[in-house]
């Protein structure tokens, strides 16, 4: 256990409107720390996984918090060694404890998969991958209540990335592995098991498809072996970044692209069929840089994207929140975020229907960047902040307050 403190609640205003509870948080100490990923627990809390830095041989390490329903940090715990360790995402498992995803290195990385107790405390590690670099950016538990995982791996030692996909069982043993590419740059940032139990894996190509770079999306069997691949975009460059199976048993992706829109990037929204065939495509944005990072659809069939904006809101760079109907049409879109850099990098719907978004922050917090924790109600508000800066964190912990004028 690290002696520098990740996670101190540095940020906070809750107020409770129609019974849906709204606040925005940071987390974090003088130095480096953001929250990667993030989503509601069982008890109403929500669990936070990120990165932190600290000086001394340890470096950069994965940073996991917990929160109860009003985003009081209940425990926190830090996970690594020497070199660079940086966790991903992070889930609830059917046994109420927690699994996250991440790398670790030191003069080469190796994805790092670690099972905890409901209170944090590790039960196990695992690392996978070879001499060169390997990633891991996403995982979900399975129906058999393993684990599958995507990220990158360059295995082939060809100079190119490919998508790495391991399966192991509930203690995290390998039950398989596969990559995807060999002759061709992909990577695979999010991955969903199938209601037919195979995987779906959303990324990008840089030697497929139409552009530069296209989104693309891979279709698995339970084994892994591909069903079939598709790939989306235009003559310029376009990313993949979020995919999750809807409804009708087709596919939701989210990413930026920069041959379509009304900027340079803009949020891209592809919505397929179950063959992977697009039923729609949408942009949103400005006419700057606009990137959607993360997706998930919502109880009324809508979706919810995350991301940032360079092209609305207070600053540089500011959280993005957009809400969309069933074929994609905008319902509302929110900005938060202050004078400088601030970035959405996951959402999901809460249970009292309202939204989590889990970032960091530049513009407000104690540090030099902090966890951002904003909870909305179900239409995008958090009803204003207090920004808190704590300038002496390490003597006596002085705290000024003042005004932070964020934007919805």
């Amino acid at each position: 256990m690290k002696k520098v403190l990740f996670f101190l609640s540095c940020l906070f205003v809750c107020i409770m409107v129609d019974g849906q509870i709204t606040f925005e948080r940071t987390y974090g100490g003088p130095g480096y720390e953001q929250g990667n990923y993030g989503v509601q627990t069982n008890d109403g809390g929500y669990i936070i996984v990120g990165q932190n830095w600290h000086s001394g041989p340890g470096g950069w390490d994965i940073g996991l918090l917990k929160t109860d329903s009003v985003g009081n940090t209940v425990w926190t715990k830090y996970f690594g060694g020497i070199g660079y360790d940086n966790g991903n995402a992070v889930l609830q498992t059917n046994d109420t404890g927690y699994i996250i995803i991440g790398d670790k290195g030191s003069l080469s990385a190796d994805v790092y998969l670690i099972k905890t107790k409901a209170n944090g405390d590790t039960l196990w590690t695992r690392t996978f991958g070879g001499f060169y670099d390997d990633m891991g950016f996403s995982i979900a538990q399975t129906y058999d209540n393993g684990f599958i995982i995507s990220g990158q791996t360059n295995a082939s030692q060809n100079g190119f990335l490919e998508i790495y996909l391991i399966r192991t069982n509930a203690n995290g043993d390998t039950l398989w592995t596969k990559t995807f590419g060999a002759a061709y740059a992909i990577e695979g940032y999010s991955i969903a098991q199938t209601q037919d139990s195979g995987f779906i894996i959303a990324g990008t190509t840089t030697c497929l498809g139409a552009g530069n770079a296209d989104v693309y999306l891979i279709k698995t069997n339970a084994n892994g072996d591909t069903l079939w691949t598709k790939t989306y975009g235009g003559t310029v460059m376009d990313y993949g970044w979020s995919v999750a199976q809807t409804h009708d048993s087709g596919y939701i992706i989210a990413g930026y692209t920069n041959s379509f829109g009304a900027g340079y990037d803009d949020v891209y929204l592809i919505k397929t069929n179950a063959n992977g065939d697009t039923l729609w495509t949408k942009t949103y944005g400005g006419t700057d840089t606009d990137k959607g990072l993360s997706v998930a659809q919502t109880h009324d069939n809508g979706y919810i994207i995350a991301g940032y904006t360079r092209s609305f809101g207070a600053g540089n760079a500011d959280v993005y929140l957009i809400k969309t109907n069933a074929i994609g049409d905008t319902l509302w879109t929110k900005t938060f975020g202050g004078a400088n850099n601030d970035y959405g990098y996951s959402v999901a719907e809460t249970r009292d229907r309202g939204y989590i978004i889990t970032g960091v922050t530049v513009s407000f917090g104690a540090g030099l960047t902090d966890v951002y924790l904003i909870k909305t109600d179900s239409n995008g508000v958090s009803n204003g902040t207090l920004g808190i800066k704590n300038e002496s964190f390490h003597s006596n912990n002085t705290i000024n307050i003042s005004p932070n004028p964020f934007s919805t």
